[in-house]
């Protein structure tokens, strides 16, 4: 269980952890389940898969832009900027379990968002960005909360979280 609150407009809370080094996969499966209090509250959230290697870090950062566009967006890493996918991030219900589940691939040098599946739809987002240099070796999977203008109150379950390598 996450919480989120507290004064400060606009805050995060950011959940991490950290799988260890591995060069080898190439391909990734992110699949969870997620509960929310009040699906109203957050601004977006936040799901991302990192993996470093030779001094690249390949960031595969996407967000349910709930309140901004309503679509997924996801991290441009070169850029240093998020980009808006034209794939709906449609509000969830409150006090339900909802899965979700983002298939990546590092390939000819690049990150590649393939799609995104929430509660059974899946939706192709077939984007390319480039790594960012960085130090550093492993793989990690994060969730973040992100607080809107009012920092509303939320809570955020999150179980059977599983990355997928290959």
């Amino acid at each position: 269980m996450f919480w989120i609150g507290g004064h400060a407009p606009y805050s995060n809370a950011l959940w991490w952890r950290e799988l260890g080094p591995d060069s080898k996969p190439t391909h990734f499966t992110y699949d969870l389940y997620f509960y929310l209090d009040d699906a109203t509250a957050p601004e977006a959230l936040e799901f991302d898969v990192n993996q470093t290697i030779s001094g690249m870090r390949y960031v595969w950062g996407t967000e349910c832009s709930y309140r901004n566009t309503g679509d997924w967006q996801i991290w441009d890493s070169a850029g240093g900027k998020w980009f808006n996918t034209d794939v709906p991030c449609p509000q969830v219900s409150s006090k339900q379990w909802h899965h979700l589940a983002w298939q990546f691939e590092r390939v000819d040098g690049k990150v590649h968002f393939i799609n995104v599946t929430v509660d059974d739809k899946t939706s192709t987002v077939d984007k390319y960005f480039d790594p960012q240099k960085y130090g550093g070796q492993g793989i990690s999977v994060a969730v973040q909360l992100d607080g809107d203008y009012r920092q509303t109150q939320y809570k955020l379950w999150v179980d059977k979280l599983t990355l997928t390598s290959w």
